[in-house]
């Protein structure tokens, strides 16, 4: 065998312990992980959330069949705020809370219903 065949296969196995020793040390440094027995839970999540203000969010197809209008319709009544403005969710998504479109809705027929 060479030696140029040795240092290579001595080499990986001298960088392994080095970062083994290098990965001890961070683990000494950065915070401990919480044990599972302690991480909240998918259950305690949903408990936390129903004693805040729940929101969820509608893209514009659900918007669209609970209200009944287009999208053209959807975005003239925005620009006349006179409907809930969507919120971004990313760079290319937008939504419209529930609440406040349910909340617009319902205004929607409480003025139709007091017209007549």
């Amino acid at each position: 065998m060479s030696s140029s065949a040795i240092r290579r296969s001595v080499a990986p196995v001298q960088l392994h312990e080095n970062n083994s020793k290098g990965s001890q040390q961070q683990e000494q440094q950065s915070p401990k992980k919480m044990p599972r027995s302690q991480k909240p839970s998918d259950a305690d999540f949903h408990t936390i959330s129903d004693t805040h203000d729940d929101v969820s969010f509608l893209r514009l197809p659900d918007v669209k069949a609970v209200t009944g209008l287009s999208k053209t319709s959807i975005y003239e009544m925005i620009r006349d705020k006179s409907f809930p403005a969507p919120v971004r969710l990313g760079p290319r998504a937008v939504a419209w809370v529930r609440s406040e479109v349910r909340q617009w809705a319902l205004g929607r027929v409480h003025a139709s219903r007091s017209v007549a």
